[in-house]
């Protein structure tokens, strides 16, 4: 007699060959709201997003900032929700940051939870983790979703470099971001 084993595959089936629509604002920046999503963990994400909010706010928009801290339970049940309603709130949004496995993680699926709204969303990736972003995103569904790569690692760079970094990748977020300038 011989016995079967089945091994069952860990992950769900990956959502297929098409992707969800992406979005873009095609309109300028003044009188919108453009949300920003921090994460409390990378200081120099909040460095870089503090830079934006000031030249988005230069340029005519109002911003709404979530700054998530958990990824599980209670608190990352929280952080979803407060996304959400980032989400809601905004007419785009800036999603960041992934730098590690998980962080990625999570800000794939927060900016996939803003363009299933229908907006326009950036999620920001170190170039370390650019890999992981695409395959979470096309996991999802949302395989064309707009992520802009920034160096790795942004962590414990000082605060010259961190603004050098923020006014090169600024311009190219508002072009991902479809905004006219």
């Amino acid at each position: 007699m011989t016995a079967t084993i089945k091994v069952r595959r860990p992950t769900a089936a990956p959502a297929g060959d098409t992707s969800a629509p992406t979005f873009t604002l095609g309109v300028a920046l003044s009188g919108l709201t453009i949300g920003l999503r921090e994460d409390r963990a990378w200081r120099s994400w909040q460095h870089i997003g503090d830079r934006w909010c000031e030249w988005l706010a230069r340029d005519g928009a109002s911003t709404l900032t979530v700054e998530t801290q958990a990824q599980v339970g209670g608190p990352g049940s929280d952080d979803r929700r407060n996304v959400d309603e980032l989400a809601r709130a905004s007419d785009a949004a800036i999603v960041g940051l992934g730098t590690c496995g998980s962080c990625t993680t999570f800000t794939i699926k927060d900016a996939v939870a803003v363009e299933a709204l229908g907006k326009p969303v950036i999620a920001i990736v170190c170039d370390e983790f650019v890999v992981h972003a695409h395959n979470v995103a096309r996991h999802l569904g949302h395989g064309d979703l707009k992520v802009l790569t920034m160096p790795y690692p942004l962590e414990a760079r000082p605060a010259d470099e961190l603004d050098a970094i923020a006014l090169e990748f600024y311009p190219k977020a508002l072009d991902l971001l479809g905004a006219i300038r």
